[in-house]
């Protein structure tokens, strides 16, 4: 048994190997984990070391990491998570998604920290992990099955029907490159995790323990759950609009109030049917219950069915904000029925939402462009407002079938496929579709997407201090600052694989009371000071391997409409950050992060101030200069 001086930790990660079915224990020492906290850190780190970047993501050396963060299994609200990384098929860099479920805490009870899966079975196979016990069961039988009745299968199977399962469904075993991989019907959605593992030949990976995880000073921590419980009470998002509504509630602050909610593909960001889609509706006409991730008592999740109309009969857990924007105003869809079905769908064939409805909506405005027509749509009519098309080509897309093929790359491959200007109005950045939270509309948006490691993710930057005014939207002073302290904040959060919601109450950046909650759980006794330099050495560690597959200052950008055309109407109408401003801003964001101006590559006196002189002789040794 490993002995570890911090708490919060089994002291070690397990290394699967689906060629050779064997396993390995990897020891994580207390300097590893003060250094790199878990999650996040722990991911990029084993990433960075144990893979060439510059190979493809669907080449057999890739790896998977599923990671966990001291967090996990002491029942603390807001981390019923866990954490997924590999190299991205969909934006070809390094690539994180965090997921609710059980599952998180099942890895710390089995005794590991989190696993790392290497190679490729040359069958399909699921894992299945119990108290130190690894076993590799075939999966024949369930490969091309649906990711809800996959987890029921292993469930009966195995004689558990509370066990924990996390499973791709045919999406990713078809390779489409945004493929999730899906968990009690919760998503680490975005990226193409499921993708990798679909190209593994790994179904399912199932998960159950009976240990426990411990903190360091259980009277400071009560004392901490005991702050939260009160503080959480006086913050109107956690303690009314999210257990009301879930994310559904932005729809009227972002759709309405600021006229920021992308439409039609982002040829306008004001929504005239709102109304139909908001939170507000989807309570009073859609509402069945709602549920929650371990220990939270926020609850943000809603199951929605609807219960009369065209979609009557579907029924999901969610949809969330991100894809009532994605599969509904992108596309011009204001029928909560449909959005419902479509969330159901996604899930079901794993792909995640946000990319596939911006997928659809930029074939809608090349349809409408007649860059495209029904010869090359099999026929279909892709008008915007179309939900028979959007929700027909679900299962197209997951498994490759004709216009479905070309869905599956995602807009950016699809917009160099389809030519005639298209990847002027492809919403992407680095390959990676934007969520629901407007470029133009938010600088520090503009600014985070362009410099996120993921690309077009609104968990690398965050939106919520700009619209809760905590930073001026319209500011470019001091807008670089900012970021980085929202980019440092979420690589902390991911770490410790939390939910993001806690900025409402610890701070959109990292404050005094982010180090006020992880010093019980873990021992470390960081100073504020210590925690910033944890969360830069993360996210320059995270650009290092970006660096590697080719990313430089030239990729931080947007989309040309951003760039060029302002929002058309509504209360945020005229809004947008040109060339020249964003160019302002990454000068501005390259001079406070180290990072050389002309490149955007950490400089070799940056990562060795973050301990990290061996990443700076490795990019020397690939021929990069830092």
């Amino acid at each position: 048994m490993i002995m570890m001086k911090y708490s919060g930790y089994k002291g070690k990660v397990l290394a699967i190997n689906l060629t050779t079915k064997k396993t390995s224990a990897l020891e994580v020492t207390d300097e590893f984990a003060r250094k790199y906290i878990g999650g996040n850190g722990f991911a990029v780190r084993y990433l960075f070391d144990m893979i060439d970047p510059r190979m493809d993501a669907f080449d057999v050396p890739n790896v998977v990491a599923m990671m966990t963060g001291p967090f996990q299994g002491i029942n603390s609200p807001t981390a019923g998570k866990y954490y997924m990384a590999t190299k991205s098929p969909l934006t070809n860099g390094y690539f994180d998604s965090v997921s609710g479920g059980f599952i998180g805490a099942q890895i710390k009870y089995a005794g590991y920290d989190g696993f790392l899966i290497t190679g490729k079975s040359d069958k399909p196979t699921y894992l299945f992990v119990e108290d130190g016990k690894v076993e590799f069961r075939p999966a024949e039988k369930i490969w091309g099955k649906l990711t809800g009745e996959t987890q029921e299968i292993i469930k009966e199977e195995v004689g558990d029907p509370n066990l924990c399962v996390s499973a791709i469904g045919p999406a990713g075993e078809n390779l489409v490159r945004y493929a999730c991989v899906i968990t009690e019907y919760r998503a680490a959605g975005r990226g193409g995790v499921g993708a990798v593992l679909g190209s593994k030949k790994l179904k399912a990976i199932a998960v159950r323990g009976s240990g426990t995880n411990e903190v360091a000073d259980p009277e400071a921590y009560e004392a901490w759950m005991q702050w939260y419980k009160d503080e959480a009470k006086k913050v109107p998002g956690i303690a009314v609009g999210l257990p009301t509504y879930g994310t559904p509630a932005l729809v009227a602050s972002i759709g309405k109030m600021l006229g920021a909610m992308g439409s039609y593909n982002h040829q306008t960001e004001f929504f005239q049917n709102w109304e139909n889609i908001s939170g507000e509706r989807l309570k009073k006409e859609f509402w069945d219950k709602d549920t929650a991730c371990p220990a939270c008592p926020i609850a943000c999740s809603k199951v929605f069915s609807a219960k009369s109309g065209k979609w009557k009969g579907a029924i999901s857990e969610g949809p969330e904000y991100e894809t009532i924007y994605s599969l509904g105003s992108m596309c011009g869809i204001d029928d909560p029925g449909a959005i419902i079905k479509g969330d159901s769908l996604c899930d079901e064939w794993g792909m995640d939402t946000v990319t596939y409805g911006v997928m659809v909506s930029f074939l809608m405005e090349a349809y409408e462009k007649g860059i495209i027509t029904k010869d090359n749509t099999d026929g279909v009519e892709f008008k915007f407002g179309n939900d028979d098309a959007m929700i027909a080509h679900i299962e197209k897309t997951a498994k490759r079938e004709g216009i479905g093929n070309l869905m599956a790359e995602g807009s950016l491959r699809a917009a160099r496929v389809i030519g005639g200007g298209s990847e002027r109005f492809a919403i992407q950045v680095k390959g990676l579709e934007i969520p629901g939270h407007s470029a133009r509309a938010l600088r520090g948006m503009a600014l985070g997407y362009s410099t996120a490691t993921r690309g077009g993710s609104h968990h690398d930057p965050r939106p919520t201090g700009e619209y809760a005014g905590a930073s001026d939207r319209k500011a470019v002073e001091g807008k670089a600052a900012w970021v980085i302290g929202t980019q440092q904040m979420t690589a902390i959060g991911d770490s410790l694989v939390n939910c993001h919601f806690l900025e409402r109450l610890l701070g959109f950046t990292l404050t005094q009371k982010w180090v006020d909650m992880i010093n019980p759980v873990t021992g470390f006794g960081y100073t504020l000071e210590e925690l910033t330099t944890v969360a830069e050495r993360i996210l320059d560690l995270e650009r290092a391997f970006n660096v590697r597959t080719g990313i430089r200052r030239k990729d931080d950008t947007l989309p040309r409409r951003f760039l060029e055309e302002p929002i058309p109407e509504g209360p945020s109408q005229g809004m947008y950050t040109d060339e020249p401003t964003l160019n302002r801003m990454l000068d501005d964001f390259y001079a406070l992060k180290g990072w050389d101006p002309k490149t955007g590559i950490p400089t070799r006196e940056k990562l060795a101030q973050m301990g990290l002189e061996d990443v700076a002789d490795c990019l020397t040794k690939s021929g990069i200069s830092c």
